[in-house]
């Protein structure tokens, strides 16, 4: 007879693989982000400084009317200070400078950020200060609280936004809370990749994330984003 072959059994589902592939996906879809913000915004500043200059360079070439070519010296000045800003927004993206001064700094400037850009009033409860001195766990909770800000900011509808920080019994508690109009589970689902990204960073961390409802003190509705990281003590 024959012998048969025996096929092999199938793997079974490795999730640290999954994770890692995850994250891998995460991270290169920030690099895109950043190749189009420098393709498209600080690529076409430079352009068009090149193009002013070249046309300034002609008329003082050819002598021509002073007064055009102090327009395009300005045009040309008015479009490297656009490319300093795109500079510095990307930066800011990659690295926000202010995760030096620790985690309460940083999501102080941020709530500031929210409120000039937004005109939303955001409100930070926070110790003075904590005891996390590694740069890679501020900025990773940075990230995730300006996702956070900046889905209440587009979604929520709301007319306020809280940011509370703990840290008791060893466990480092952040809390982004609005008084908007909630979240539909159907929804969530549907366009819940920036809570996915969030929840891949916190479990980076080691700490858990969930979207929970509720909003701020008093109001009807709303939705919170509650992180809990065990921290050493």
């Amino acid at each position: 007879m024959m012998a048969t072959r025996s096929t092999p059994p199938c793997p079974m589902p490795d999730h640290a693989a999954t994770d890692l592939t995850h994250e891998q996906r995460i991270r290169e879809q920030e690099r895109a982000r950043i190749a189009r913000d420098l393709h498209d915004e600080l690529g076409a500043q430079l352009v068009g400084i090149g193009m002013a200059l070249g046309q300034l360079r002609e008329q003082l070439s050819a002598g021509g009317d002073t007064g055009s070519a102090l327009g395009h010296a300005d045009y040309a000045r008015e479009l490297l200070a656009q490319a300093h800003q795109s500079m510095d927004q990307i930066i800011d993206d990659l690295r926000p400078p202010i995760v030096e001064f620790g985690l309460v700094d940083a999501l102080a400037w941020q709530c500031r950020q929210v409120t000039r850009q937004s005109g939303l009033p955001c409100r930070l409860d926070s110790p003075s200060a904590l005891p996390l001195q590694d740069e890679f766990v501020v900025l990773s909770l940075l990230r995730i609280a300006r996702e956070a800000l900046n889905n209440a900011v587009r979604h929520a509808q709301a007319s306020q936004i809280d940011v509370k920080l703990t840290l008791a019994n060893g466990t480092l508690l952040l809390a982004i809370t609005d008084n908007g109009i909630g979240f539909v589970p159907q929804a969530v689902r549907q366009h819940g990749q920036g809570l996915r990204n969030m929840r891949q960073r916190a479990q980076a961390l080691g700490a858990s994330l969930a979207l929970e409802r509720g909003g701020s003190k008093g109001s009807e509705g709303g939705s919170s984003i509650v992180l809990r990281m065990p921290v050493p003590l």
